[in-house]
């Protein structure tokens, strides 16, 4: 499993990157319209959605609301953000917090307003003066901050961050991929020399660890139906849900961060 997802890994970073520097915008929209509509696909068996007509107005649903939060930016990152808050306290309290949220209609208001939010936070990422280097930053921090707790759990997890939540993260497995992404955080800052130092840091911190909460939150959505993972469409990876999850979390707070309190 780890040999398929390093070859993996090698094969769409250097894709990745590639694309975000060389990618004309109408091949980049289209990637991320697509990677949009997947992870509306995979959300169907979160959900759960088996009817084709409330499936259909669900898809609906969703690109109404990709094209709102274009409008609604700031109102839609406020309301986010608050979704997220909430989802950590979900996370903290599972299964007990089943009781409150664990209701389809409630997963799919929550998958309405953290996708779109996700997808429309990355194309302000991207638009913004050295925008580029800014979201391949983010990448590596959350690469980095993976393997990291990846390789580390493997080898010295002993005591179990939520194992209620996800069995096999472990709290040495969340200090390496913090000490690896602290890494980045320091190369980044003597790249783009921001004026607030210790916000730059405190702003990297945050990230990582929203970032591991959006992992616990697809895990418990997954526990949830009983998926082992979101789909297959990545090999060693699973689906998109299951490779992006911390992306999803990570990335409005990022540009919230970078926005609001690095560049003032």
């Amino acid at each position: 499993m780890f040999l398929q997802r390093l070859i993996t890994t090698l094969i769409l970073v250097p894709l990745v990157l590639a694309l975000i520097f060389y990618g004309n915008k109408w091949l980049l929209g289209g990637i991320v319209l697509l990677v949009f509509l997947a992870a509306c696909k995979e959300c169907l068996q979160l959900i759960p959605l088996r009817n084709l007509g409330l499936q259909i107005g669900f898809f609906v649903l969703m690109l109404l609301g990709l094209w709102a939060c274009g409008y609604l930016f700031s109102y839609w990152m406020v309301i986010g953000l608050i979704l997220w808050g909430l989802n950590i306290l979900a996370i903290l309290s599972f299964p007990g917090s089943q009781k409150y949220w664990g209701y389809p209609v409630v997963v799919a208001a929550v998958c309405f307003f953290l996708l779109p939010l996700f997808i429309q936070s990355l194309i302000h990422l991207y638009t913004l003066p050295n925008g580029k280097a800014l979201l391949v930053y983010l990448l590596f921090l959350i690469w980095v901050s993976d393997t990291g707790a990846y390789l580390s759990g493997k080898l010295l997890g002993k005591h179990k961050l939520i194992p209620q939540v996800s069995p096999g993260k472990s709290w040495e497995g969340v200090l390496g991929g913090v000490i690896l992404s602290m890494l980045i955080a320091w190369i980044g800052f003597t790249y783009f020399n921001p004026a607030a130092t210790v916000y730059w840091f405190v702003l990297a911190l945050c990230t990582i660890i929203i970032a591991i909460f959006g992992d616990l939150f697809i895990s418990i959505l997954k526990r949830r139906c009983h998926l082992k993972d979101t789909g297959a469409v990545i090999p060693g990876h699973g689906g998109i849900l299951d490779r992006l999850d911390s992306l999803i979390a990570a990335l409005p707070i990022f540009y919230f961060g970078i926005t609001w309190v690095i560049l003032q």
